[in-house]
């Protein structure tokens, strides 16, 4: 009983002053490395700025150094404005080339087979009422369109072979129309021939 009255009869406040020495101890140590790292940088500056004055305001290589330095402060700005430019036309040509595939797929006419063509052919063509229907002979190979036929007049077996050139998706044309009494022009050779075929 009488040792847990001794022990009992300590101050715990004894202990309160050596934690608040030791913590006063630390805070200044803190403060003054901080302070010597803010005055190693201001030394560090300072130092700096004394080297590039002395530098370029040398009486004797000063005016040189500063034409030197200026010089090579405009090249590398002019090697960056070149560098931008020759960036932003790159980037310039791939958007028109991106623009240039979308718009050419969009408006591409798709590719017609040798029935369809003779198809379209006829429909555009036979739209002028004054070229007659009955007496001309369409068909198409692989693109190529063969004209056969009788027509009463030169000029008009020339219009016949100009409007069918001008139809999407004929890559050529073998007039083989002829007047009456002429024989019929031999076909030109393009290959096999005869794939699809109409007659009026």
């Amino acid at each position: 009983m009488l040792r847990l009255r001794q022990h009992a009869g300590r101050r715990p406040s004894a202990l309160v002053p050596r934690v608040l020495f030791v913590g006063e101890h630390r805070k200044p140590a803190r403060s003054r490395k901080r302070f010597a790292g803010q005055l190693a940088t201001v030394a560090a500056s300072a130092l700096t700025a004394g080297v590039a004055l002395e530098f370029f305001l040398d009486p004797r290589n000063g005016r040189r150094r500063r034409r030197l330095v200026r010089d090579r402060v405009k090249a590398t700005l002019r090697r960056r404005a070149r560098s931008v430019e020759r960036q932003t036309r790159y980037e310039a040509g791939k958007v028109a080339g991106i623009k240039h595939r979308i718009t050419h797929s969009q408006h591409e006419p798709a590719e017609l087979d040798d029935i369809s063509l003779v198809h379209k052919v006829e429909s555009d063509l036979f739209r002028d009422r004054s070229i007659p229907k009955g007496r001309i002979s369409i068909n198409a190979d692989r693109g190529i369109v063969f004209l056969r036929g009788q027509l009463d007049d030169a000029q008009d077996i020339e219009r016949v072979e100009r409007e069918v050139r001008k139809v999407a998706g004929v890559r050529d044309v073998d007039n083989l129309l002829h007047l009456p009494g002429a024989p019929a022009p031999a076909p030109r050779p393009h290959g096999e021939q005869g794939a699809a075929s109409s007659a009026g």
